[in-house]
């Protein structure tokens, strides 16, 4: 996952130069689009899940009531807010760095915008290795306790 969202976000960064001339619009970073970071983020809580039931077994949702029953909503909350959190935040910050180079290069079309053009594939580097480092603490945090 990592390298997708690292390398899908060069287009984003490196193309809106319009040098490709397409009829319906242009080329973008995949994970500008909310389909596909609540995507990535289903697929990681899969995995989370996949890791903490192979490991535990059907005890994996018995750790839902530590240390006390009374959390058991809050920590089934805690399920469903994961893969939230990280698709907005891939999302925003990936959409939200596209709009800034848009909004520059159609203000400023010749060199202001290149260096904000770079800043975006360093962005896009962070916001890959922030999903790939929540994803594996996810996991890692599903498995917590198995020797």
């Amino acid at each position: 996952m990592f390298l997708f969202i690292f390398v899908s976000n060069w287009s984003g960064a490196l193309l809106p130069w319009k040098i490709i001339q397409l009829p319906h619009g242009e080329l973008a970073a995949p994970t500008n689009d909310i389909n596909t970071t609540v995507a990535l983020a289903l697929l990681t809580s899969v995995a989370y899940f996949y890791a903490g039931l192979s490991k535990k077994g059907l005890g994996y949702f018995g750790t839902k009531t530590e240390p006390t029953p009374i959390l058991l909503p809050i920590n089934i909350l805690e399920d469903f807010t994961k893969p939230l959190s990280l698709s907005f935040r891939l999302f925003g910050n990936i959409l939200a760095d596209e709009l800034v180079v848009v909004v520059l290069v159609s203000l400023v079309p010749s060199v202001v915008p290149i260096p904000v053009m770079f800043l975006g594939l360093f962005t896009s580097g962070i916001q890959a290795l922030i999903f790939a480092t929540l994803a594996a603490a996810y996991i890692g945090e599903s498995m917590e306790g198995h020797h």
